[in-house]
């Protein structure tokens, strides 16, 4: 038997922000037996052609000659997949997973997530919507029109990072002020809408300390990294009752383990495109239940492959308190709309993925 794959990028239609951390376009990576055809979604590894590469190398050395099984998938992820070497390695052997695990289900006739579990699974996931690549000019009615827009789709939880002016080298304080009057905006618009605010790292911990008291005046369900990530989250934890998240770019067990078993955050953000594949991320959102008071946020700013990917995930990890989606202010551009409903994603009970996706993968 011999495998065939295609990748290939599918430009983001939200566009990549200069407030982004990660751009790139949508890699997405097709395994085919001949009859059925598995998915996966490789997007956002900071290199887009050295990922394709990379999974062009890997498929034509592990997967190409064999017959995929759950079990084979399973034994890859703990032997010939398990030294993630560095980001990019990581997001391709993450496509290549998700693919064939779809493969394996659509052979098989059942949803993916149900190779994980054969009995029954939750029946909804909480998602919150990132809204960052569905703003257009960011000034504070762009950033109203679109909560708003995110509302009257039913959502009521979203993620924004409107911090994109503070600098390392700057007057962090007085940088800060443009975004604190969008948090300012949006809670005095929205007080029935959950919102996260992602500072991507932006502030030294003295000047993010600073600002805490004003921030947590507005009421925000989280902080998500708000400077780099290390021991001083634990002295942000100490002052403020607002959780801390962290953990988006990490695609290692390593290193979701340690940043769990130090104290340093609450919520933990696996993502199923760079840590190494579905099988990786449902034992990451597993080991949460060894540390106490620590839940798991899947993050998925991306397509529709990984957005599903991680539906499933969660489908058999109680652990997940919610999953990230983007935002779009066409309800009809999302593919996997037939899935949402309101604040809650449903769980597929059709075979693989469960989504028919079009040619732009969207």
């Amino acid at each position: 038997m011999s495998l065939g794959m295609e990748s290939r990028l599918v430009p983001d239609p939200r566009g990549h922000g200069d407030a982004l951390q990660v751009k790139g376009d949508w890699l997405l990576v097709e395994v085919s037996d001949g009859t059925h055809i598995g998915r996966g979604e490789a997007s956002h590894s900071g290199n887009d052609a050295l990922c394709l590469e990379r999974i062009q190398a890997l498929f034509e050395r592990y997967v190409k000659g064999t017959k995929p099984s759950f079990e084979s998938i399973r034994r890859m992820e703990q032997e010939e997949y398990s030294e993630l070497s560095d980001f990019v390695t990581a997001t391709a052997i993450s496509g290549i997973n998700q693919a064939l695990y779809e493969l394996v289900a659509l052979e098989e006739g059942v949803p993916v997530w149900q190779l994980f579990t054969p009995g029954s699974a939750r029946e909804t996931v909480p998602v919150y919507v990132t809204i960052n690549r569905a703003l257009s000019d960011r000034s504070i009615d762009d950033y109203l029109a679109v909560v708003d827009g995110a509302r009257r789709q039913g959502f009521t939880a979203i993620k924004c990072a409107p911090f994109e002016a503070v600098t390392m080298d700057g007057n962090q304080q007085v940088q800060s002020r443009y975004g604190c009057s969008v948090l300012q905006a949006l809670a005095d618009e929205f007080g029935d809408v959950s919102i996260r605010v992602d500072f991507h790292e932006r502030f030294s911990p003295a000047s993010f300390l600073q600002l805490l008291p004003e921030l947590d005046s507005y009421g925000p369900y989280w902080y998500e990294e708000p400077c780099e990530i290390g021991s001083a989250y634990k002295d942000i934890i100490a002052h403020t009752a607002t959780p801390i998240a962290a953990g988006e770019a990490y695609y290692t067990m390593r290193e979701h383990e340690y940043l769990m078993a130090t104290g340093w955050v609450n919520v933990v953000m696996p993502d199923v495109k760079h840590v190494g594949g579905l099988g990786c991320l449902i034992d990451i959102c597993r080991s949460a239940s060894r540390h106490l008071g620590v839940e798991v946020s899947l993050h998925n700013p991306s397509g529709a492959i990984s957005t599903l990917a991680s539906l499933h995930a969660a489908a058999v990890s109680p652990e997940v308190t919610s999953i990230e989606i983007p935002f779009s202010t066409q309800a009809a551009e999302v593919s996997y709309r037939d899935y949402l409903e309101g604040g809650y994603m449903r769980v597929p009970s059709e075979p693989g993925w469960g989504l028919t996706l079009d040619q732009t993968g969207s």
